[in-house]
């Protein structure tokens, strides 16, 4: 390839990413759209993530020009709202590094200017497409007329005066729009709808698949709401990971749940199991256990917690945010450092020379969100001196990076320790 004079090794322009004037996914945009559903992944900046900046983000660095998100934008790359990797800040970086040099190549020939972020801009970007990959898609209103019959709602519950009188008419909780706040509701009505349920002989309904999302697309139906067309609805406010960790301890799910080694052991470690991406089916994973967990909960004499949507999504948003502090092996990352060439050009041992920077004083956090910037901002340099030197180019999953990011931690460690020492050595 051949670069023109002003571009970098790649022949990107790296000034300021030219506005797209994509309209449709600045239709996006209006009323703040997204703030239903959203993941608040943990700062290592001291300040909690913005979705609403991360849309900006979004925009102004040109990732809507090839990107569409929830079928919206550009067409050039994969929808990132439906992507398995964007919730998962480990699987985003991972990712975003392996199919570097295809993304480079391609806004190359599309003649865009290769944006550069900083941590905090990296920071809302993750925030935004974690959120955006979090809402669910519409259901389907056939499939959700079937579900209300077969799982026996009908027996209970009427829509606009039409079903059962057992239970309360769902006309009246049909704005109830997002499926995080209708389990919530569900939830909290639980202990009079398995009364109601026993004594009808009506066994308690489980929900897989699409089935809540069918279920709500019928019932907003029926009850008047059908002109809808997507799902964008909001919370009080943006879901808080470190408001989820509090609500944890003090609904008292930490009696039965740990979190690692903190916490009971009647449930489930939840830091050890693989979360769904979606909010509504990691609600529904708790509205299927239902019986069991009320049942323990009796028996252990602990209380029933009720939500309010907004503490159901604080608590979905902390429960997910744990795949965000998933611990590498050191160990493992030292031998995955040397077999994807890493040591060929990045000296790990101090006074070692390398064509890269050392990696024998590394600064800052190191975390997926810290170290996708730097990798993402010197990747195009990176690859021109690799395929001058004949290296392929590495790539990672998330195992893989989380055990090299333990490995520069504990470089970065020992070079504290070293400093430490050499500085109390010279003090008079």
């Amino acid at each position: 390839m051949k670069y023109r004079q002003g571009q970098n090794a790649r022949g990107l322009n790296c000034g300021p990413a030219k506005s797209t004037g994509t309209r449709n996914v600045w239709m996006l945009g209006v009323a703040g759209f997204l703030l239903g559903g959203l993941l608040v992944v943990p700062s290592v900046l001291g300040r909690n993530p913005d979705p609403k900046e991360g849309m900006k983000v979004f925009s102004s660095k040109g990732c809507a020009r090839c990107h569409p998100i929830l079928g919206e934008g550009g067409n050039i790359g994969p929808d990132l709202s439906r992507t398995p990797s964007a919730g998962d800040g480990l699987e985003l970086t991972a990712a975003m590094w392996s199919h570097g040099p295809q993304m480079w190549q391609r806004m190359y020939q599309e003649q865009l200017q290769f944006p550069k972020f900083e941590e905090g801009e990296m920071e809302d970007l993750f925030a935004f497409l974690a959120m955006a990959g979090s809402l669910d898609e519409l259901g389907n209103v056939e499939a959700g007329r079937l579900v209300f019959q077969n799982k026996r709602c009908v027996e209970c519950h009427s829509i606009g005066g039409k079903g059962g009188k057992g239970g309360p008419d769902l006309a009246n909780v049909a704005s109830n729009r997002n499926s995080v706040g209708w389990i919530a509701t569900m939830w909290n009505h639980a202990p009079g709808m398995f009364r109601a349920m026993a004594e009808k002989g009506v066994p308690f309904p489980r929900f897989q698949g699409s089935e809540m999302a069918d279920l709500q697309s019928y019932i907003r139906l029926m009850a008047g709401l059908q002109g809808e067309t997507r799902l964008y609805y909001r919370y009080v406010r943006p879901p808080n990971a470190d408001e989820g960790e509090a609500l944890f301890r003090a609904k008292q799910c930490v009696q039965c749940h740990s979190i690692g080694a903190y916490g009971g052991k009647v449930g489930p470690d939840l830091s050890s199991k693989t979360l769904p991406r979606k909010y509504a089916a990691i609600a529904l994973v708790m509205w299927n256990h239902a019986p069991e967990m009320h049942r323990m909960m009796s028996a252990l004499a602990i209380p029933l917690p009720n939500f309010e949507a907004q503490e159901l999504a604080d608590l979905l948003s902390y429960l997910s945010s744990l795949s965000m502090k998933r611990q590498g092996d050191p160990a493992v990352g030292a031998s995955t450092f040397a077999a994807k060439g890493c040591s060929s050009c990045h000296a790990i041992t101090v006074g070692a020379t390398s064509v890269g920077p050392s990696l024998t004083n590394l600064q800052g956090s190191l975390t997926p969100l810290s170290i996708s910037g730097r990798m993402w901002n010197h990747g195009p340099a990176m690859l021109q001196v690799m395929e001058q030197s004949a290296i392929s180019w590495p790539v990672f999953n998330s195992k893989e990076l989380a055990d090299i990011l333990a490995f520069l931690k504990s470089i970065q460690a020992g070079s504290s320790q070293g400093s430490a020492s050499n500085a109390a050595a010279s003090a008079p």
